[in-house]
């Protein structure tokens, strides 16, 4: 699913008037699954979701702070004290944010930096499925079978640069 998450993605970023796509993903009614089978869907937008928008200037703002990355920072505490680490292999570590939206959130995030999902290498792509099929293995039995959804935040495909930015996945279970 990592492979085709990234050839519609790039299929989709070559055309003129999209600037982002947010990927997704559905699983069950309290997800808000309009199909009662687990499903994708791409967004393909003009314009960057004001979420994801306040993780770039807030991401932006610490890199001008710091001169550092604030995920690589974040996935270096998590590697360190391991105190919310759900799984972690080779490429990724999966945690429960220290603030979640929800409970039992996991965000997925790759150990180096990379800010760009579509440029995953195919030995990331498989680290990236396994970590991911391990995280939703935990959350399906600790938590009986949650609705849940996921959402890949990237760098926006606009032709700007953002090198302070980290691509990551937030998985949200519906409790």
């Amino acid at each position: 699913i990592i492979k085709a998450y990234k050839e519609r993605y790039i299929s989709l970023s070559k055309e003129y008037c999209i600037n982002y796509i947010l990927i997704m993903h559905n699983y069950g009614k309290e997800a808000g699954a309009s199909i009662y089978h687990p499903h994708s869907q791409l967004m393909a937008i003009p314009v960057v979701s004001p979420y994801v928008q306040l993780e770039l200037d807030g991401a932006e703002i610490y890199h001008r702070s710091n001169k550092h990355c604030v995920y690589c920072t974040i996935v270096e505490w998590e590697k360190e004290y391991k105190m919310r680490v759900v799984f972690e292999n080779e490429s990724f570590i999966a945690f429960c944010p220290f603030s979640s939206r929800a409970s039992f959130e996991v965000s997925i995030v790759p150990k180096k930096h990379a800010p760009y999902f579509e440029r995953i290498s195919d030995d990331d792509k498989m680290a990236l499925g396994k970590i991911l099929q391990k995280s939703l293995s935990k959350i399906y039995k600790a938590l009986n079978d949650p609705a849940y959804n996921f959402y890949i935040h990237t760098s926006p495909c606009d032709g700007k640069d953002y090198p302070h930015f980290h691509y990551h996945i937030e998985i949200i279970p519906r409790t």
